[in-house]
């Protein structure tokens, strides 16, 4: 373990004020040891600045690996582009400056693609990811006296209830276990008047159909996922570089792009990312390729199913699109709600 990742960091007072024990909700206290400790005597390390409320090892570590490889893919600061700012503002109906010193509690932070524009927005952030990728966030955003980053799990969260002014969870929902628990933990965050955003892969047909009248991706997800963890992105990577020098020769020809879709497993962004040239297509695909084909959870939700789930918890003002990953969902935690 390396220096950045040395064992109990001491917290700053204001992330401190800001966790409770993911099991009690009883505020948390840091030790002489550096560990943090609830009334019940229940400890959790702090390795590498960041608050540790979940083992090591997870469902989730196929996404931990690829945001520490691809820490700064996806980043508007590193690629110049506008992409991640767009599907932010997209998801909120409205410019992310609006969001200026309000209460965000971001759920799956990723390597901070979106942390980084919540927190040039001028918000105060409660982040977390329930893999190791916590680590690519630190290294992108970490020293920001308004972000606390930590590493948990959606169902068991280390922040106070009914708190946020926003709460927004992006790619995440659809790979956890009960996608419908995970929405409720993440509306039990939401403070009276606040507002919940989140996405998650719509239900289709061909989703569950085999080539050529579905996607290939299905069955090569299987052949991924049947492989030791440890050896699955040099397994994805070897399918990527047959199949992508293929794809982008042919990236034009229409017929042949659908052909391709159907026969192989490459998540292809060319030519609506409007990236800069071959090279950040290739990372940014085989990246986003890795991520669909090694997720041990994929779940699909029509946008009916997800609006009458939110109803069940009393939202209002709740607004529903195709767009993105599939369907994008905003609503609002009315400001008498029961508990």
């Amino acid at each position: 373990m390396g220096e950045s990742l040395s064992p109990n960091t001491k917290l700053s007072e204001h992330a401190l004020a800001r966790l409770r024990d993911p099991k009690t909700g009883v505020p948390l206290v840091q030790s002489e040891d550096g560990f943090l400790h609830s009334s019940d005597g229940g400890g959790y390390p702090v390795v590498g600045h960041i608050p540790r409320f979940v083992g090591s090892g997870n469902y989730a570590n196929a996404f931990g690996k690829q945001w520490l490889m691809f820490a700064k893919t996806q980043l508007d600061s590193y690629t110049g582009l506008s992409l991640s700012a767009e599907r932010l503002e997209r998801c909120l109906g409205h410019p992310i400056g609006r969001l200026e010193g309000l209460r965000v509690l971001e759920a799956g932070s990723g390597a901070g693609r979106f942390t980084e524009l919540l927190l040039k927005a001028g918000a105060w952030v409660d982040s977390f990811d329930y893999s190791n990728a916590v680590e690519a966030n630190w290294k992108n955003n970490g020293g920001n006296e308004r972000l606390v980053l930590v590493q948990a799990d959606v169902r068991r969260m280390p922040f106070p209830a009914e708190a946020y002014d926003l709460v927004v969870c992006l790619g995440v929902v659809q790979h956890t276990p009960d996608p419908d628990e995970t929405v409720r933990s993440l509306w039990s965050r939401v403070r009276p008047g606040g507002r919940l955003v989140f996405d998650h892969y719509r239900r289709k047909v061909r989703n569950y159909l085999p080539p050529p009248l579905g996607v290939a991706g299905m069955v090569y997800r299987w052949y991924f996922l049947a492989l030791p963890e440890e050896k699955q992105f040099d397994a994805v990577k070897r399918v990527f570089d047959f199949w992508f020098p293929v794809i982008w020769k042919f990236r034009r020809s229409r017929l042949a792009q659908f052909l391709l879709s159907r026969l192989t497993p490459i998540v292809n962004y060319w030519p609506h990312f409007g990236l800069r040239d071959r090279d950040m297509y290739y990372e940014w695909m085989l990246l986003d390729t890795h991520d669909a084909m090694t997720d041990v959870y994929k779940h699909r939700r029509t946008s009916g199913e997800l609006r009458r789930l939110l109803h069940t918890l009393g939202a209002e003002d709740v607004r529903t699109r195709h767009a993105g990953n599939g369907v994008e969902v905003a609503c609002r935690k009315p400001v008498h709600v029961q508990a």
